[in-house]
C-alpha cells in the first residue's frame, strides 16, 4: 500500500514538471520587437498580392517607351537638350522636360535589369500608394477592412490611368505620401523638412507638383474658415497655430520647388502646358464623362460619398470640401485629373463608413491594430508572404534564378514589336509617318535613320503639324497629299483602329503592304518619292 502512494505521489511530482516543460515550447521567444499583429500579416498580405498583380501586367506601349529614349539621351549626353532632340518635325521647338529626373532613374534600371526592372518602379510605386492609404485609413478607424474598401475603390476609380507606366506613377506617390504626411494625427518637427524635400524630388520627377502646392492651399483655406467660424471673429485664424503652420508650409514648399534645373521657368511651363490645343485631340484632356469608364466609377464614388456624408456622425471639415469639390471640379474639365481625386475620395470615403458603421462592424475592427498582441509567427508567415511574392514575380525570377524575362510578353499587345523589326531590317530611312501611339517604342526600337512623325508628347509638335498630322490619320481627302507633301515613303499604323486608312490607301495603288500582324501594319509607297 505504502509503495503504491509513493508511486502516485511521484507520479503527481512528475507531471507538473512535464506541463511546465510542455507550456516552456510553447512560449514565443521571438524578440519582442520584431513580432508584429495579424493587422500588419493582412497587410502586408494584400500589399504583397498588389506588388505581385502589377508586376505581371504587360507594359503600355505608350510613355514610358518615349521616356526612357530621353533618358539614355540626357544620360549619354550628360544634359538635358533645350530643344525638342527626338522628332524632326519639332525642330527648334523650346524643351523643358519636367520628367528628366524619372527619365533618368527608369533608363539606369532598364539597363541593369532590362524590362523586369521597370516592372519593378511600375509595381513599387502603385503598391507604395496603396500602403499609404491603408495605413493612414487604418489608424483613423482601427480597421484593416475599411482601409481595404480605400484602396479598393481607388483602384476601381483610377485603374484607366494606373495601367500606363510613365513619371507621372511618380507624381502621384509623391502626392500620396504628402496627403498621409498632412493628414497625421500629430504634427512631427522633422515634417518641416522632409515636405518640402518631397516638393523638390517632386519637381523634378514629374510637372504634376502644382498639385501638392492645391492641397496644402486647400488645408490652408478650410482651416482658416473653420476657426473663423468657431471663434466668431476672422481675426482668429491669424492667431491659430495650425493655420500659420500650413502657411509657412506652402511658403517652404513653392520654394523647394525651385531646386531644379529650369528654376522659376518651371513654373509657368506647367501651368501653361493644359492649355496647349493639341491636347485638345488626346481622350485623357477631354471632360470626363459617363461614356468613360473612369467617368461612371468615378460617378459611383461621388454618389457614395454624397450618401455617406448625408449620415455619417463624423464632422466634415471645409478642408474636406474644398478638396473634394476642388480635384472633381478639375475631373470634369479633364478626365486626367481623376488620378488625384480618387485617393482623396476613396481616403474619406473609407472613414465616413467607419464611422457610420463603426458599432454594427466593431467586430471586424482588429483588436490588434495598435499592435497590443504581437506575435512572432505573424513576423515568420508575414516574411515568408513577402519572399514567395517577391520570387514569383519577373524581377525576383530574373535575380533569384537567372531566368529572362520574355520582353514580347512583358509588353502590351499593340506593342510593335514586328513592325519595328521589319523596320530595321529593311533599313528604312526617311520620315514616317506613324499612329502618335507608335510613336514612342518606334524611337526606343526603330531605325536610326528613320524619323518618327508623333508620338506621345504632342504638346512638342507644332499646331500645323499636328493638325495634318489628324487629318493624315482620320483618312481626310487630302491626306495622300500631305503624305507626298511630308515625304513619306512609309507609313505605321496600328490595327485595328487604323483600318480605314489602311485600306484607303491600298486601294490608291501607290502604296502596298509591306508588312502586317495582329498589331500593325507597315506601308511602303510603290514609288519613292
Amino acid at each position: 500500500m505504502a509503495t503504491a502512494l509513493e508511486n502516485q505521489n511521484d507520479s503527481k511530482n512528475q507531471n507538473p514538471d512535464e506541463e511546465q516543460t510542455e507550456d516552456a515550447v510553447l512560449v514565443d521567444r521571438f524578440p519582442e520587437a520584431l513580432r508584429v499583429s495579424r493587422f500588419t500579416f493582412f497587410t502586408v498580405c494584400v500589399l504583397s498580392l498588389s506588388f505581385v498583380l502589377f508586376c505581371s501586367m504587360p507594359l503600355w506601349h505608350t510613355d514610358i517607351w518615349g521616356h526612357l529614349t530621353y533618358g539614355q539621351l540626357i544620360w549619354d549626353t550628360g544634359s538635358i537638350p533645350a530643344l525638342e532632340p527626338l522628332i524632326p518635325l519639332s525642330s527648334g521647338v523650346p524643351f523643358i522636360d519636367t520628367a528628366w529626373l524619372s527619365q533618368i532613374f527608369a533608363f539606369q534600371t532598364y539597363e541593369i535589369f532590362g524590362v523586369a526592372g521597370i516592372k519593378l518602379l511600375y509595381a513599387a510605386a502603385i503598391t507604395a500608394c496603396l500602403g499609404l492609404l491603408l495605413f493612414r485609413v487604418q489608424r483613423r478607424t482601427t480597421s484593416f477592412w475599411w482601409g481595404l474598401v480605400c484602396i479598393s475603390a481607388f483602384l476601381i476609380s483610377d485603374w484607366k490611368q494606373l495601367g500606363i507606366v510613365r513619371p507621372q506613377l511618380a507624381g502621384l506617390l509623391c502626392f500620396v505620401l504628402l496627403f498621409t504626411l498632412l493628414n497625421a494625427r500629430q504634427w512631427r518637427k522633422y515634417y518641416w523638412f522632409l515636405i518640402p524635400a518631397v516638393f523638390a524630388l517632386w519637381a523634378n520627377l514629374h510637372g504634376s507638383f502644382p498639385v501638392g502646392l492645391g492641397l496644402i492651399g486647400c488645408l490652408l483655406v478650410g482651416r482658416a474658415i473653420d476657426v473663423g467660424r468657431k471663434a466668431g471673429s476672422w481675426k482668429a485664424m491669424f492667431s491659430d497655430s495650425v493655420t500659420r503652420r500650413y502657411f509657412l508650409l506652402l511658403e517652404l514648399s513653392a520654394v523647394a520647388v525651385l531646386f531644379n534645373p529650369y528654376g522659376i521657368q518651371l513654373y509657368s511651363e506647367v501651368f501653361s502646358f493644359s492649355s496647349n490645343p493639341n491636347l485638345e485631340a488626346l481622350i485623357e484632356w477631354n471632360p470626363l464623362t459617363l461614356r468613360m469608364f473612369q467617368g461612371k466609377t468615378a460617378a459611383v464614388l461621388a454618389l457614395l460619398l454624397v450618401i455617406a456624408s448625408r449620415f455619417t456622425p463624423r464632422r466634415i471639415s471645409t478642408a474636406e470640401v474644398l478638396l473634394l469639390v476642388g480635384l472633381g471640379a478639375a475631373a470634369l474639365w479633364s478626365s486626367r485629373m481623376v488620378l488625384w481625386w480618387a485617393p482623396i475620395a476613396a481616403y474619406y470615403l473609407a472613414l465616413h463608413g467607419a464611422a457610420i458603421w463603426g458599432q454594427k462592424l466593431k467586430q471586424l475592427a482588429d483588436p490588434e491594430a495598435e499592435g497590443v498582441y504581437c506575435a512572432g509567427k505573424w513576423t515568420v508567415v508575414s516574411v515568408g508572404m513577402v519572399w514567395i511574392c517577391f520570387a514569383i514575380t519577373p524581377i525576383g525570377s530574373q535575380i533569384l534564378h537567372g531566368k529572362q524575362v520574355d520582353f514580347e510578353k512583358s509588353v502590351s499587345a499593340s506593342t510593335p514589336i514586328g513592325a519595328a523589326d521589319y523596320l530595321k531590317e529593311k533599313k528604312i530611312e526617311g520620315q514616317l509617318f506613324n499612329a502618335m501611339e507608335l510613336g514612342d517604342y518606334l524611337l526606343w526600337d526603330g531605325p536610326e535613320k528613320a524619323s518618327v512623325f508623333a508620338d506621345s508628347h504632342v504638346h512638342l509638335l507644332p499646331r500645323e503639324v499636328w493638325e495634318h498630322y489628324l487629318r493624315i490619320v482620320n483618312s481626310s481627302g487630302d491626306a495622300e497629299e500631305l503624305l507626298e507633301r511630308y515625304g513619306v515613303n512609309t507609313v505605321v499604323l496600328d490595327l485595328p483602329r487604323r483600318n480605314t486608312l489602311m485600306r484607303r490607301l491600298e486601294r490608291g495603288g501607290a502604296w502596298r503592304v509591306g508588312y502586317k500582324d495582329d498589331r500593325s501594319v507597315v506601308l511602303i509607297r510603290n514609288k519613292p518619292i
